[in-house]
């Protein structure tokens, strides 16, 4: 998004609502029907690393916040909607952390990162010019490792969830490696205070902690 004011149905910041409230909400919801063996995949990014080697320079890094910051609207431009959407890739990978300390043995949770897909409609919120610019370089992109076309994007997606185990239960799935995702992704007091916050605010906790779900 090209700002962090515009917001979901139930009001929080879209990217963060889309990103990591949406997946929270429908995996707790699910969470019952979850047998072993089971595997589940939630898409990450590796702007989440924060450097230039995966943002290019358009990207800026994550900026951790209390949760209920960080899914309220708010002011900021196009930088800020740029770093809003790496800081909800971050809170993927913490979402993911702490919901394989509570899944069953046998049931499994990846985050997994397709890399730069060029074609596939993430920038549609930009101007026509910033749109133009990001398809051309998508182009000359797809013949390094730095990008990826969508249907292989999808092909190592597809063996993630069916192939051979691809790692330990949490892990960083990168194009169909597990690798260490950055070391700010490794919190496990941010880990659980998303977890908290997020039943809160999906309403999955009454106001005195009492679950509803699950």
């Amino acid at each position: 998004m090209t700002s962090t004011r515009n917001a979901t149905a139930d009001g929080f910041e879209l990217t963060f609502g889309v990103n990591v409230l949406a997946y929270h909400l429908l995996l707790n919801l699910l969470r019952d029907r979850f047998a072993n063996p089971a595997r589940i995949v939630v898409v990450g990014s590796d702007v989440h690393f924060g450097t230039w080697r995966y943002g290019l320079g358009a990207i800026p890094a994550p900026e951790w916040d209390d949760v209920a910051t960080i899914a309220a609207p708010r002011d900021g431009g196009v930088r800020a909607g740029r770093r809003a959407y790496a800081t909800s890739k971050l809170g993927v990978v913490y979402l993911v952390h702490a919901l394989r300390r509570r899944l069953p043995e046998g049931v499994d949770v990846y985050t997994y990162n397709p890399g730069f897909v060029p074609g596939t409609g993430l920038i549609r919120d930009a101007d026509p010019v910033s749109r133009s610019v990001v398809a051309a370089v998508g182009r000359l992109l797809r013949a390094t490792p730095i990008a990826t076309g969508a249907a292989k994007a999808g092909r190592l997606m597809a063996a993630t969830l069916t192939g051979p185990r691809p790692g330990d239960s949490g892990a960083y799935i990168d194009r169909g490696r597990a690798i260490p995702s950055s070391a700010e992704s490794y919190d496990r007091a941010r880990e659980e205070e998303l977890w908290e916050v997020a039943d809160r605010l999906c309403g999955l906790t009454s106001a005195d902690g009492r679950r509803s779900v699950g």
